[in-house]
């Protein structure tokens, strides 16, 4: 719909009288909305037949250059092609005897509804209000990408069909309209401005900025998100005149939405804030930014949008209100200058004065040290303290964990379940962010050594995740169902393996750097080595690459093994590697080719599950009702043998023996700290 339209009913013809019986083509079936720039109809199409909606400008006169920028943003807009946003079909000029007027023609949404008037008919909760919020973004990011702005969003031009998916309409129009703008619709073009007032950025409103991008639809989809969980505007400008309007949107907040309504939670709040921030350098950069933090809040996941700093909010309360700065500085100036001289005075005066002066000082820097060393002492104490010695939950995960990964560093802790990535902490249980993970349904899961990057792979995608930085890359697998996944220490290089009997290395963006193939199965255990050395195993052979470039073979063994493999690793020397089957072995083979094999048993019994430790030193072995840990270099028991808390969960073993992991029914992930040996505990 045009600015300004609002959506009508669907009567008949027969009461709707000077409609026109055919435009260029299209016969006219009924009006569905006029505004003050354009009239639509519906229409059908005689080939194929269908109902479209077909939009006319309305004018007289059309300049040369409106008609030829016209054509170059339909030739844009039908570019389009998303489930979000009505596709345009056609497009061309149509004489009625008044000249030439432009019109295009687009997809009909039957049954459409505004989506503010969709959201209350059906009395729509606030998760269910989001959920249709995020696919919107998803389809205005989808003009991002392409360089489109759609620069007049709001509720009249987002309609929702008979199915619940929203369609956004009139991509681009009241920026092609150079004509007959009405005084409701305003955006800076040649010193002018265009779009509707209310939903308009800041930006959008300086009669200077040119450079108008993606985030003014941003700012429009805060205003729209505040409208659709509040029920009004943030800034309430009906009625203003036109320069009070401006001044308003440049320069007023809005209210607090959690003020306005207690259950609006503070994260919440600060996503709808975020694109609400006047400088456009502090919003979300993309309307896809703003549906993946949207879908990681409905996750219950942590938001990666931070509320201002205070001294943020300094800095702009003393732009917005220089004037009652300045005076507040010089009053503050006067009575600084006021209590020096009452301070400093009398030592002019008394030279006693100024010595027992010096005397105070330095009994106060004696005690404020003391204090201190008091507080670190103390500080020190909660620290040792705070490590748990009885199991402790880590919460984040939406069903049972079917991988958990552990770092050197004993400092994080990954999972997987069959819809959701989780990080955490250790050992205050604070969650990582883990980027977008939506709809990922991963089944492998790597982290690097330090516990920095971690790897997720699902049939079809893989999200990499800088743990510390906050921040991911996710692309697309070369084919579907990785067998396994590495990566290496430092994060630069994952190894991926596929069912094909290939083996890639990827960088984190996706970008291939090598690849094998195997002659004896898939590569179902890959390990990364210190020294950039990667190991792979399949049933019956073991291949160790450098991959400083590429893929450059350095030995190869074939495998005769005494039970199935559980795990692949290379220790930190960066010269073994070793691998634990279910018979309690480990075989261990140089990384060169320089020494034979060597095997040796490290179980008690048959093993149902095992894994070395991340920092090499270590072996956790299960067995059908008990776990226990052995020295991986002298193969004695770390621990005693322990009952499994839970039966067929997934189990993980921390640095050293620090820790063990393992699942619940519940979803959550539980830590077992473990004294270490030579604690004289």
């Amino acid at each position: 719909m045009s600015p300004g339209a609002r959506v009508v009913p669907e009567p008949g013809t027969d009461n709707q009288p000077n409609l026109p019986s055919e435009i260029a083509g299209y016969r006219i079936v009924r009006l569905l909305g006029e505004g003050g720039m354009s009239v639509v109809y519906a229409a059908m199409q005689k080939q194929p037949k269908r109902l479209v909606a077909l939009k006319v400008l309305k004018g007289s006169v059309f300049p040369p250059s409106t008609l030829r920028r016209f054509k170059q943003e339909v030739e844009i807009l039908g570019k389009l092609r998303h489930p979000g946003i009505a596709q345009v079909f056609d497009a061309g000029t149509w004489d009625d005897g008044s000249g030439e007027k432009p019109y295009f023609v687009m997809e009909h949404v039957p049954g459409g509804r505004e989506l503010d008037v969709y959201l209350d008919e059906r009395d729509a909760g606030i998760d269910d209000r989001l959920k249709l919020f995020v696919k919107v973004c998803a389809a205005i990011d989808h003009g991002h990408q392409r360089q489109v702005i759609h620069r007049d969003l709001k509720p009249a031009n987002i309609l929702v069909d008979e199915q619940g998916m929203p369609k956004v309409i009139d991509y681009g129009v009241a920026r092609v309209s150079e004509v007959e703008l009405d005084s409701n619709t305003m955006h800076t073009e040649a010193g002018r401005l265009v779009g509707t007032v209310q939903y308009m950025a800041p930006e959008q409103v300086d009669m200077a900025m040119q450079d108008i991008d993606g985030r003014c639809d941003v700012y429009a989809l805060g205003v729209l998100l505040y409208q659709l969980l509040l029920g009004q505007l943030p800034h309430e400008l009906d009625g203003q005149p036109i320069f009070e309007a401006i001044r308003t949107i440049r320069e007023d907040s809005p209210l607090s939405p959690r003020r306005l309504k207690p259950s609006i939670d503070a994260d919440l709040e600060t996503i709808m804030l975020t694109c609400l921030e006047k400088e456009r350098a502090r919003r979300y950069s993309t309307a896809g930014e703003l549906g993946r933090d949207l879908v990681r809040y409905l996750k219950h996941e942590p938001i990666s949008a931070r509320r201002p700093s205070l001294a943020y909010r300094a800095r702009l309360f003393a732009r917005r209100h220089r004037t009652a700065v300045v005076a507040g500085l010089v009053v503050i100036t006067a009575l600084v200058g006021t209590i020096l001289a009452l301070a400093v005075l009398p030592g002019w005066l008394n030279e006693n004065r100024e010595a027992l002066l010096k005397e105070q000082i330095d009994q106060e820097q004696s005690l404020r040290m003391q204090a201190e060393s008091e507080r670190d002492e103390a500080m020190a104490t909660v620290s040792r303290e705070f490590h748990p010695e009885t199991p402790y939950s880590l919460r984040g995960l939406d069903s049972p964990a079917i991988l958990l990964a552990t770092s050197s560093s004993k400092e994080v802790i990954a999972g997987i379940s069959a819809a959701s990535v989780a990080a955490w902490s250790l050992p205050d249980s604070r969650r990582r962010p883990t980027g977008d993970t939506a709809e990922l349904a991963p089944t492998h899961l790597s982290m690097s050594f330090d516990g920095r990057f971690l790897a997720a792979a699902g049939d079809r995608e893989i999200i990499v995740i800088d743990l510390l930085e906050g921040r991911d890359e996710r692309w697309s697998l070369p084919r579907r169902g990785p067998v396994s996944m590495a990566i290496n220490d430092d994060g630069s290089v994952l190894a991926i393996a596929f069912p094909d009997f290939s083996l890639g290395l990827y960088t984190p963006s996706g970008r291939s750097i090598g690849r094998a193939t195997s002659t004896t199965g898939n590569f179902n255990h890959l390990a990364f080595g210190s020294g950039g050395h990667l190991a792979a195993s399949t049933e019956t052979r073991l291949i160790v690459w450098a991959t400083d470039r590429g893929l450059d073979e350095t030995a190869k063994y074939d495998l005769d093994l005494p039970g199935t493999q559980l795990d692949l690793a290379i220790d930190q020397t960066g010269n073994l590697m070793h691998i634990l089957d279910s018979s309690g072995s480990v075989s261990s083979y140089s990384i060169d080719g320089s020494t034979s094999p060597d095997r040796r048993a490290v179980a008690l019994a048959p093993l149902v599950a095992g894994e070395f430790d991340p920092s090499g030193g270590g072996i956790l072995a299960i067995e059908s009702n008990t776990m226990y840990i052995v020295d991986l270099a002298t193969n004695e028991l770390i621990t005693p043998s322990m009952a499994l808390p839970v039966p067929e969960a997934t189990y993980a073993l921390g640095p050293g023996g620090t820790f063990i992991a393992h699942g619940t029914k519940t979803g959550e992930v539980t830590v077992i700290p473990l004294k270490p040996p030579d604690s004289g505990r």
